[in-house]
């Protein structure tokens, strides 16, 4: 019960996120940053038909279209998005009348929506949910058509920035491709977490030092995987170490050191876990 009542109410907030840097912020600043967000701004802008109703009405059709199209099974990840996400923007809709911001001051605005929309959305796709909207449009594009839905969140999204463009002006294109660069980094690392390690495979002609050099100067542990050669089809051992960020310089320069001729790959490690974990 505990571990449900924490996921699900990971994702509201999530949601409530996501709602507040649009009421807040985009909207009142018309920046079209893509999704069903992006399109409700250039509706209100051609129709004068309010953003809250226009995600409202949205919101609605695509979920009911995902269940004629879809299915009940994958639909069910979009139901509670689809409900809770529009009445969090109608909920915060006069947000603008509390908190009193200078939107004058126009990247620092674009940057603190990118943030608030990046943790929200992280938050909500670690879990597997959506808010729903275009989300669901592009899943049954995805499904339908059998393209990597990637490209259909690249596609639409890119689609909407650019009409929101010709209605607004290029320089809030810009504005909001800074705005979707910044959420989605913020998004992954809300999703992977901040990496703190980081791996080293190590290919040296002298592993019983390099091994050495990481157990006594590192005090760390190193694992030893035996591989085949792609193209001299040698048998060749590799060091593998996992060691914290702040002693990646070190330890690059003391396998240099040692071997010079060593070749190494070193990737983010974000988590690390014990079989009785």
């Amino acid at each position: 019960m505990r571990r449900f009542l924490k996921k699900y109410s990971t994702v509201i907030f999530g949601m409530m996120l996501v709602a507040i840097s649009f009421d807040l912020i985009i909207y009142p600043m018309g920046i079209v940053t893509g999704g069903t967000n992006g399109l409700s701004i250039i509706i209100n802008k051609l129709f004068g038909i309010s953003a809250s109703l226009f995600i409202q009405i949205f919101y609605v059709a695509m979920l009911l279209l995902s269940f004629i199209v879809l299915g009940l099974r994958k639909t069910k990840n979009f139901i509670l998005g689809s409900i809770l996400y529009p009445v969090f923007v109608e909920l915060f809709q006069n947000i603008t009348h509390i908190i009193k911001l200078d939107y004058k001051d126009a990247m620092l605005m674009y940057l603190v929506a990118a943030v608030i929309l990046g943790i929200g959305e992280g938050l909500i796709f670690k879990h597997d949910y959506a808010c729903g909207g275009t989300d669901i449009l592009k899943k049954i594009i995805s499904d339908k058509f059998h393209i990597q839905m990637g490209k259909c969140v690249f596609a639409i999204d890119v689609l909407i920035v650019v009409m929101g463009g010709f209605i607004f002006g290029i320089r809030e294109v810009m504005y909001a491709i800074i705005i979707l660069y910044v959420s989605s980094t913020i998004t992954d690392k809300v999703i992977l977490g901040i990496s703190s390690k980081k791996m080293f495979y190590i290919m040296t002609n002298k592993p019983q030092e390099v091994k050495e050099c990481i157990v006594k100067e590192l005090n760390t542990g190193v694992t030893e995987l035996g591989v085949l050669g792609g193209y001299t089809l040698e048998k060749q051992k590799i060091i593998m170490c996992v060691i914290s960020t702040r002693e990646y310089l070190k330890l690059e320069a003391k396998v240099n050191e040692i071997d010079p001729n060593s070749f190494f790959v070193i990737t983010d490690t974000y988590h690390m876990y014990h079989g009785s974990e």
